[in-house]
């Protein structure tokens, strides 16, 4: 099991809307070395919510509930 950390502003999509939609994809990642890590994601890794700009810090824990699809990637 891997550890990660999903940076998130949470104008954009924060903790709360997530606990909201129970669910989310983590699609329109355009930075090179986040689409790596993202890919490298697995079911059943852990990842920490952390809300940017705002707050700046980690306000939740999440579970990687299925490998990440490429074509959602921009890479």
């Amino acid at each position: 099991m891997a550890y990660w950390l999903f940076k998130q502003e949470p104008d954009d999509y924060g903790y709360a809307d997530l606990e909201r939609d129970g669910t989310t994809t983590w699609d329109g990642v355009k930075n090179p070395l986040a689409v790596k890590h993202l890919k490298a994601c697995a079911a059943g890794d852990r990842a920490f919510f952390y809300h940017s700009n705002i707050g700046k810090a980690v306000v939740g824990q999440d579970d990687v509930v299925e490998q990440p699809v490429a074509a959602l990637l921009a890479a």
